[in-house]
């Protein structure tokens, strides 16, 4: 993890974001859901307006190493509970620590004494055991349009 910082975004890291995205997104989808799924996704969740407002209205966190953004996560709020709602690895950066580096700081920024939601596509075995190794259990399943399946983690309260 050299010289890797972790801040939160502003507006002005909207570009270096969406860039994560639309480098991470086929990586991570093809394998397993179709082009279609995956361009209408980027489309959504990774334009400018959709990382514009999550910088906005949720907290996003950036990573970087030296003068490149490697990663990002975005916490929010669902049912009013906290929510992890992306994050994302650079494939080229992937098992040098920074997930679980962004895992950590917003983990700490929901504090213990909350549980923490996080969602991913079913077919995502990758981040499925990330997830487990860092205490998120099953708590639902829910179909999406596109098809797809939408598996929910939860993981409970510390404290």
């Amino acid at each position: 993890m050299e010289d890797l910082s972790i801040r939160i975004a502003s507006l002005d890291d909207v570009q270096a974001i969406r860039s994560i995205g639309l480098i991470t997104w086929p990586a991570t989808y093809l394998g397993f859901t179709s082009p279609d799924f995956v361009m209408n996704n980027l489309n959504t969740w990774w334009s400018h307006e959709s990382v514009s407002a999550s910088i906005t209205d949720d907290t996003t966190f950036i990573a970087s190493q030296g003068e490149q953004a490697v990663g990002t996560l975005t916490l929010g709020r669902f049912e009013d509970e906290p929510v992890i709602w992306k994050i994302y690895v650079v494939p080229e950066a992937h098992g040098q620590g920074i997930g679980t580096a962004l895992m950590n700081v917003a983990l700490a920024a929901v504090g213990p004494a909350q549980d923490v939601r996080i969602e991913f596509v079913k077919g995502n075995d990758t981040a499925y055991t990330f997830y487990e190794r860092r205490g998120f259990k099953f708590d639902f399943e829910e179909d999406m349009d596109e098809g797809f399946t939408t598996v929910w983690l939860r993981r409970p309260a510390l404290i």
